[in-house]
């Protein structure tokens, strides 16, 4: 993953979580690398947001979250996007997959994928 300006983990932890880096699945990487781009654009073309940054990325109930220092509405909108596309995106893999309950467990899978965890491989 390329660097961006945004994320900068703080190992004390006072101001963000991204020590953690991202909790969530390989499969999301695409997902992440599109929405960062898209953040990068908008904080290099504004100086006023040279403080911005992430605070947290995982997964929490079955989709991508993704926390910030303060809400700016474009930034906003790229992540509701991101956060969408995160459940029709397999966490594992990638591929298409669908939004599932097992168990009360939340989880965004392909069919393949999916099959592992019910027989816990």
């Amino acid at each position: 993953m390329k660097n961006y300006t945004f994320i900068r983990p703080d190992p004390t932890l006072k101001t963000n979580l991204m020590k953690f880096g991202f909790e969530c699945g390989h499969g999301w990487d695409g997902i992440l690398e599109d929405l960062f781009d898209g953040i990068q654009k908008i904080v290099d073309d504004k100086p006023e947001l040279k403080n911005f940054e992430l605070t947290q990325v995982k997964e929490k109930f079955g989709m991508l979250r993704v926390y910030c220092s303060f809400n700016i509405r474009e930034i906003d909108a790229l992540i509701d996007k991101a956060e969408k596309r995160s459940a029709e995106t397999c966490e594992d893999c990638g591929k298409p997959g669908k939004f599932r309950v097992m168990n009360h467990w939340y989880y965004t899978r392909c069919d393949r994928c999916s099959k592992k965890i019910s027989e816990g491989i």
